[in-house]
């Protein structure tokens, strides 16, 4: 009896990811420099469209309640690397999208870590922005 009681309470908290084993998207690494690098990028690229505090003009808002849990970080990197910015998709440097996404990332409560965003980190990410 005591056996079954053991594992139901287990299975319950597996299910709720309570516990050890429960697995969580683990939180994106970019650095702080990468992040300020970042933010004159989108000032210089970004904002005329989505504003200076990131609030959306006539391109969609990219800060708060409207950005959070919306896409995965790896979906956004591709499609800004892809469609961004308007009129000129993909004439960036690679390091310039990664220091915008690292940006959004900071602007929207992550925390910078000791690495930086790079092309292939960034494929590997499962979190949600």
């Amino acid at each position: 009896m005591k056996f079954t009681t053991f594992w139901f309470a287990g299975a319950v908290m597996l299910a709720l990811g309570i516990g050890t084993f429960a697995s969580a998207a683990s939180p994106p690494s970019y650095s702080a420099a990468q992040a300020a690098s970042g933010a004159k990028a989108y000032q210089a690229d970004c904002s005329q469209c989505h504003g200076v505090q990131l609030q959306g003009i006539s391109a969609p808002p990219l800060k708060g309640a409207s950005m959070k849990g919306t896409r995965k970080i790896s979906e956004l990197y591709a499609f800004i690397t892809q469609q961004m910015p308007a009129g000129a998709p993909g004439s960036l440097s690679p390091s310039t999208y990664l220091s915008i996404v690292a940006f959004l990332l900071e602007e929207n409560g992550d925390k910078p870590g000791p690495a930086p965003l790079t092309a292939a980190s960034v494929q590997k990410i499962d979190a949600t922005i």
